[in-house]
């Protein structure tokens, strides 16, 4: 138990300091290097992050909602242009807001299509074989998911949801420089909601920050959805990372 909590204080450390550069960031270009990089450390070449939008919107309106891209510039244009977005089992089950996945794990999540196998077959040829994506959802209900992809990705639990903190706060922050405001700096939670939070960042699930803390689990959980809520996130990993980004936990 001693090993794995310090290897998860080491990451959480690790982590941190890519979400102040994040956090430093004042182009998306910059956001989408400092991601990369730490998707670099998994195995990753190549990520791809943005919003979905409705099934109606054209290829333009697809390619808006994309706002950090390292992908294969030729795949992404075959991509769009065969409107394969729609047809992607992965973007399917961003659509569900899934929890994350590796790429090999899509086949028992949902049905695949012969469409579905080809598109994920042709990525292949970009040496996008092995990946791994997040799904969460903006304040508007929109999903989003962020993938990573490269050759072979090598990544434990822990470096796994290191990375959806990192991921998270990247969107975030590319969001804030897409609309050109500043970060929301008056944040208030209480002593508790910070204590929450704090074991929430240490990877601890409800019932356990309920252990920790000696409160029920109902409690623990109300708390965690006020963090929420005054975040204006929809996700625990979510609010961790909006919390590292304005200085609310170190």
């Amino acid at each position: 138990m001693r090993g794995k909590t310090y290897s998860w204080r080491r990451q959480l450390e690790e982590t941190g300091r890519y979400i102040s550069d994040i956090q430093e960031s004042r182009t998306l270009q910059d956001v989408c290097d400092c991601l990369l990089a730490f998707a670099g450390c998994l195995g990753a070449t190549n990520l791809l992050a943005g919003a979905i939008p409705p099934p109606s919107a054209s290829r333009r309106e697809q390619l808006s909602h994309v706002l950090l891209d390292a992908w294969p510039e030729e795949w992404s244009n075959r991509y769009f242009s065969s409107g394969y977005l729609y047809r992607d089992p992965t973007i399917r089950l961003v659509r569900q807001c899934c929890l994350p996945f590796t790429w090999n794990e899509v086949g028992a999540l949902c049905n695949v299509s012969a469409v579905g196998r080809r598109i994920m077959n042709e990525a292949t040829e970009f040496d996008l074989s092995d990946g791994f994506t997040v799904a969460f959802s903006t304040i508007e209900r929109l999903p989003v998911g962020v993938s990573i992809a490269g050759k072979k990705l090598e990544a434990d639990p822990i470096q796994r949801m290191a990375f959806q903190l990192v991921a998270a706060c990247a969107f975030g922050s590319a969001s804030v420089l897409v609309r050109g405001e500043r970060p929301r700096k008056h944040i208030h939670l209480s002593r508790r909601q910070l204590d929450v939070l704090h074991w929430a960042a240490e990877g601890l699930t409800v019932d356990q920050i309920a252990g920790r803390l000696t409160i029920s689990s109902n409690t623990a959980d109300t708390h965690l959805r006020i963090v929420r809520n005054r975040l204006g996130v929809t996700s625990t990993i979510h609010a961790v990372a909006e919390a590292f980004r304005l200085g609310l936990i170190s």
